[in-house]
C-alpha cells in the first residue's frame, strides 16, 4: 500500500487525467505511479505530460531503447517498481527474461550502438557532473546526434524522477 492517499477520482481533473492516460495507454488500468502523484492534480498531469513526451512520442530514439534505458537507470537506482514496470513493457515489445537481465548486467546481447547509449546513461545516472565532451564523441561516433543524446539524457533524468516518485511514495507494482 502506498504511503500517501491516491486523489479522489471524483475530482474532475483527475477524472479527466485518469481517462486520458487510460485512452492514450489502452491498459485497462492506471499505472500505480500516476495514482501515487494524483493526490496532486498539478503534479500528476505534469507527470503524465512528461511521459507522453519524453518516452511515448514517436522521435528518433526507438521506444525500446527508451524503456531499455527506462530499466537500466531504475536497476541502478535499485527501484523496484520502475524497474519491474517497464521489464514487463520490454517482455511485451519481444524481449527475453535473458535480455532483460542483460541490462541489469553488461549488455552483451546489445549492439555496440546501443551499448553506447546504455552506457552512457549509467555514467550520467550516476555521476552527471562528470560527463565530457568525449562521452558525447563516444555517443556521435556510433551514430547519435545532439538531439538524440538530449534525449537519451531526458529519459535518463526522467527516471531518475520516477524512482524517487515510486520509491519515496511507498508505489507498489500493479498486480
Amino acid at each position: 500500500m502506498p504511503f500517501v492517499k491516491e486523489g479522489n477520482i471524483m475530482n474532475p481533473e483527475i477524472a479527466a487525467l485518469y481517462k486520458e492516460i487510460n485512452d492514450e495507454l489502452q491498459i485497462g488500468k492506471i499505472p500505480n505511479i500516476l495514482k501515487t502523484t494524483s493526490i496532486d492534480p498539478q503534479i500528476a498531469k505534469w507527470f503524465w505530460d512528461g511521459v507522453k513526451i519524453i518516452l511515448l512520442r514517436e522521435s528518433s530514439i526507438p521506444r525500446i531503447l527508451k524503456e531499455s534505458i527506462a530499466v537500466v537507470v531504475s536497476n541502478a537506482n535499485s527501484c523496484k517498481y520502475c524497474t519491474q514496470a517497464h521489464g514487463m513493457l520490454l517482455q511485451l515489445m519481444g524481449f527475453t527474461d535473458e535480455k532483460i537481465l542483460d541490462l541489469k548486467n553488461n549488455f552483451t546481447s546489445f549492439s555496440d550502438k546501443e551499448k553506447a547509449a546504455l552506457n552512457y546513461a549509467l555514467k550520467i545516472n550516476d555521476s552527471a557532473n562528470m560527463t565530457t565532451n568525449d562521452d558525447h564523441q563516444i555517443l556521435k561516433k556510433h551514430g547519435y546526434d545532439d538531439k538524440q543524446i538530449v534525449e537519451i539524457t531526458s529519459v535518463v533524468a526522467a527516471f531518475n524522477w520516477a524512482n524517487i516518485i515510486a520509491d519515496a511514495l511507498g508505489t507498489e507494482l500493479e498486480s
